[in-house]
């Protein structure tokens, strides 16, 4: 384990220590991620939310906002947002839960229900404290000005132990790509999730708890592009 680990912020935040903040909801609207800065790359890698929302990542306004900020940032050192997923209906993250549970659950037979429960939220988020779901959460990653993949250590979605934000056996520039996503997004007042280097939230359940709140701004939204063109 490197020094900079073993710093409280570094950590994973556990299952029980989200669930312990409260699900508040401030009413914000849903926008398009590219709302304040139509340079930022918006462009899913999966194809489960177009039966919701289309072609296009939805947040909240305050998302937009903060990423527009982060955009500009990293435009100085010659570096583009990508963004590969906003919004998720919580009809597919329960998709998503379920399906890591049961194989979980083949592994570890003698598991409680309650065990399983925070073993799975360690790869896909329990759907009661899931960010995606609260329009409040994003994965995303950096590229050059003109779109080019940058060096991060992994993909986005690897299933390897190197997506963790401060796995070992990364190299210097890999370190470097993530540390300068991290700085930028924090600065806008984002949670990192340090077991994903691509995930990133404001406003959840999350990041109420990595920064101490009360009471999450965002609860999960029954969202879809029909109540947009409304």
């Amino acid at each position: 384990m490197t020094a900079s680990n073993t710093r409280p912020e570094n950590r994973i935040l556990a299952y029980d220590e989200i669930l312990s903040k409260p699900a508040g909801e401030n009413g914000e609207k849903m926008v398009d991620v590219r709302m304040y800065d139509p340079t930022i790359l918006a462009e899913y890698e999966q194809l489960d939310m177009i039966a919701y929302t289309g072609d296009v990542i939805f947040v909240r306004d305050s998302i937009a906002h903060k990423l527009a900020d982060a955009s500009l940032d990293l435009a100085h050192q010659n570096l583009r947002l990508r963004v590969v997923y906003g919004y998720r209906h919580p009809k597919v993250q329960i998709l998503y839960f379920s399906k890591r549970r049961a194989i979980l659950k083949e592994s570890y037979p003698l598991a409680s229900d309650d065990e399983l429960d925070a073993l799975t939220h360690n790869f896909t988020a329990m759907p009661k404290v899931a960010g995606h779901p609260t329009g409040g959460a994003i994965d995303c990653t950096l590229t050059t000005m003109k779109g080019a993949p940058i060096d991060m250590g992994t993909q986005i979605d690897f299933n390897d132990a190197r997506i963790q934000t401060f796995s070992e056996g990364l190299s210097e520039t890999q370190i470097k790509n993530r540390q300068i996503l991290r700085d930028s997004l924090i600065l806008q007042g984002f949670a990192p999730f340090n077991g994903e280097w691509w995930h990133f939230s404001y406003g959840d359940r999350e990041w109420a708890c990595f920064y101490n709140k009360p009471i999450s701004l965002y609860s999960a939204l029954d969202f879809n592009t029909t109540e947009v063109a409304g």
